[in-house]
């Protein structure tokens, strides 16, 4: 019986204990737990926090970029082009840099290591230019010579990068087949790296140039194995790489780390975050961030690469797939990079970058514009009115469109092919309020096979790309970039006044529904920014803002309804040469129907009541000017739902108004325009079935002659020659 009494009291006493003691473990167990979700919830906020700085550095990197002006070369023109900042005239610049640079195309021989060829095929690419005519000059022929008998290791890796960026022919895909089987073969068995004097440097810019030959045999064992011997040998804890092996140039340094945290990206690498899973390691990314690279006072090159490398970062980790010098592969063209390399390229001549290869394209908000490819093949019967026809190729060129941010107005529906079936649907997008909609970088624009007009899209949010419906019932733009004097805070979360237009250097911190006083709208990129009177920047972003007042002037500047009481509609078909002309007189419009460039267009009537009619007010005739006047040329592009709707050139009469060049422009391109008033109080109403609001509301055209917002309305403004006129409707 005390044996049973002890056994019984044992057995509490040790199922106590062992209770105590799980609970501990447990503890411990739930402490360990809390506190690796707080290494990971580090390491997430780490990345987070290195997203935002590489746009705002990306920017600076930009931003000095174009201060170079007329020094311009072929990387900072990649550079310009994948951050969507290149205009028509750095572009020219980069052009004649390559030009001058190159030492094949200035009339020397290949370069050292092929450096110069592999920047000068990028440069060419990323402005619209095609490498296998350059000035007669096929410097893809040249590349291809020098690969197949490498001058040296560098050789191998840079004339695979050049050749790598397009197709371009049988032979450089032979050569590119040939020089990616001797890379891979040179890769160390034994440690996965590549052997050269700086084998931080050679293996980055090897798996750089692996990156983009993915479908070839053998690449991805090669960059698997790569990428864990860079973690192993090279990653720091600080998120540099350096070589502790070689003492004379295996230190860290900046040019080595911008190169492997480009590389590795390209590869397919989230160099957001650090390589290795412990707390006191730092990510690439935020090393490129802490080292300041892309400040005044750097090195032009160290300027270039840091913001590529960046670039390339941010385009991988928001899904893009390979290098972004890929410039024919489907994920690297979300940059809006279209490559055909069939027909030779139309010599680059300002203020337009275009041929029937790749058109170059800038924000809409800017007057300096590209041409689009229905510009570039339209005819005239008329020789008085210049048009660009490049050559044809067999091959067809994709459309390349207007790249611009937009939110959906109503349900949308997203395709992963231009094929709209139930099949290929993959997300559909219920119609939000205003602060919750959807937005999409508008990539291109064409039509199906199903006869629908539909942008190729990005989900600013998720990544993900496809192709949807197009139209103002769809889209509309999500940044203002009308004359906005006043605006209200919808944001229920507020906004922040900055001290710097890239959004840095933070101020105060603005409640929803203050209301803040605008001084401009400030252009900047895809992304317009508000400038207000205290001077401060704040964001453009429509689902943030609400705008509340215009200002109020007769200029055209603005979608505001003016007083003016004279009214025309102009309709016209595309020219032909049948040189006739049909005017059909409506109740209170003019419809004209004209067939030949060099008609004289009926004049405008203008509107009381619907029924009464007035004097017709006569206007400078701008299309066909007479043999004794003087004529100059102006170009014109012409902006819609991120898509360019016509550009092109117009010769008119010398003295003749920005709006005598719109509406011979109209006439030309077979474009429907409706306008009020006339002189000083001409307002352009609709193109195209894009009409203006209601008095007070944002919905309008708006126009700039030169990047600029003219002081005067479109009737007043005497053009000059050369100008550049950019319309853009605004919703």
């Amino acid at each position: 019986m005390k044996r049973k009494k002890f056994l019984y009291w044992f057995s509490i006493v040790l199922g106590i204990f062992l209770i105590f003691s799980s609970g501990g473990n447990s503890s411990r167990a739930d402490a360990a737990s809390r506190a690796d979700a707080a290494s990971r919830a580090d390491v997430a906020s780490r990345a987070d926090v290195a997203s935002d700085a590489v746009d705002s550095a990306i920017s600076a990197g930009l931003a000095e970029i174009a201060q170079k002006g007329p020094k311009i070369d072929a990387w900072d023109a990649t550079c310009l082009v994948f951050g969507d900042r290149i205009t028509d005239s750095q572009a020219q610049y980069a052009y004649e840099s390559i030009l001058k640079n190159n030492d094949f195309l200035s009339g020397g021989s290949q370069g050292l290591n092929g450096i110069s060829d592999v920047s000068a095929v990028n440069g060419l690419v990323a402005i619209g230019k095609d490498p296998t005519n350059v000035n007669g000059k096929n410097l893809v022929a040249n590349i291809v010579k020098d690969a197949n008998n490498p001058a040296s290791d560098y050789s191998i890796v840079n004339d695979l990068e050049a050749l790598s960026t397009g197709s371009y022919g049988q032979a450089s895909e032979t050569a590119r087949t040939s020089l990616t089987k001797k890379l891979i073969g040179m890769q160390d068995q034994k440690t996965g790296l590549w052997n050269g004097f700086d084998k931080v440097d050679y293996t980055a810019r090897a798996i750089l140039a692996l990156s983009m030959n993915t479908n070839q045999p053998g690449v991805a064992d090669a960059l698997n194995t790569a990428v864990k011997a860079v973690i192993n040998h090279f990653y720091q804890k600080n998120g540099g790489f350096a070589d502790s092996s070689n003492t004379m140039y295996g230190a860290e340094n900046a040019y080595n780390d911008v190169t492997m945290t480009n590389a590795l990206a390209s590869a397919g690498v989230n160099v957001y975050a650090p390589l290795k899973d412990k707390t006191d390691y730092i990510a690439p990314v935020q090393r490129v961030l802490d080292q300041h690279l892309v400040s005044a006072g750097n090195h032009a090159m160290l300027i270039q690469q840091a913001t590529l490398a960046l670039e390339q970062a941010r385009f991988t980790r928001n899904g893009g797939k390979g290098s972004i010098f890929a410039f024919n592969q489907t994920d690297a063209a979300k940059y809006n990079v279209t490559v055909s390399h069939d027909a030779p390229a139309t010599p680059v001549t300002p203020p337009t970058v275009t041929n029937n290869n790749v058109t170059v394209v800038n924000n809409p908000a800017s007057s300096s514009s590209a041409s689009s490819s229905s510009a570039a093949t339209s005819t005239s019967s008329s020789s008085s009115v210049p048009i660009s026809t490049p050559t044809v190729s067999g091959k067809p060129v994709k459309k390349a469109s207007h790249r611009s941010i937009v939110y959906a107005l109503t349900t949308v529906k997203l395709y992963r092919s231009s094929n709209f079936t139930k099949s290929n649907l993959t997300k559909t997008y219920k119609k939000r309020a205003r602060i919750n909609r959807p937005m999409f970088l508008v990539i291109s624009q064409q039509t199906n096979k199903q006869g629908h007009a539909i942008y190729r899209v990005k989900d600013m949010n998720s990544g993900k790309t496809g192709y949807t419906l197009s139209g103002s019932k769809y889209f509309a733009h999500a940044y203002y970039s009308a004359k906005v004097t006043r605006i209200k805070v919808i944001n229920p979360k507020g906004i922040n006044e900055y001290g710097k237009v890239n959004l840095t250097s933070k101020k105060r911190h603005v409640k929803k529904n203050a209301s803040l006083s605008v001084r401009k709208v400030v252009n900047y990129g895809l992304y317009n920014r508000m400038q207000l009177t205290n001077g401060r920047y704040i964001t453009a972003n429509k689902k943030l803002i609400l705008a509340t007042k215009i200002k109020k002037s007769s200029q055209n500047t603005r979608p505001s309804t003016p007083t003016a009481t004279t009214t025309g509609t102009s309709t016209s078909t595309p020219p032909t040469n049948s040189g006739s002309t049909a005017t059909t007189a409506t109740t209170g419009t003019t419809t004209t129907t004209n067939n030949s460039p060099s008609a004289t267009p009926t004049l405008p009537v203008a509107l009381t009541n619907p029924v009464a009619l007035t004097n017709p007010v006569a206007l400078t005739n701008p299309v066909t000017p007479s043999n004794d006047a003087k004529t100059i040329t102006t170009t014109i592009s012409i902006h819609a739902d991120g898509a360019t709707i016509a550009s092109g050139s117009i010769k008119v009469s010398s003295g003749a108004s920005a709006f005598d060049a719109l509406q011979a422009f109209a006439q030309q391109q077979g474009l429907a325009l409706t306008y009020k008033g006339s002189g000083a109080t001409t307002y352009v109403t609709g193109i195209n079935g894009y009409n203006a609001g209601p008095a007070g509301t944002m919905t309008g055209w708006l126009y700039s002659v030169n990047g600029t917002v003219p002081g005067s309305s479109m009737g007043a403004y005497t053009l000059k020659d050369g100008d550049s006129i950019s319309m853009t409707y605004n919703k």
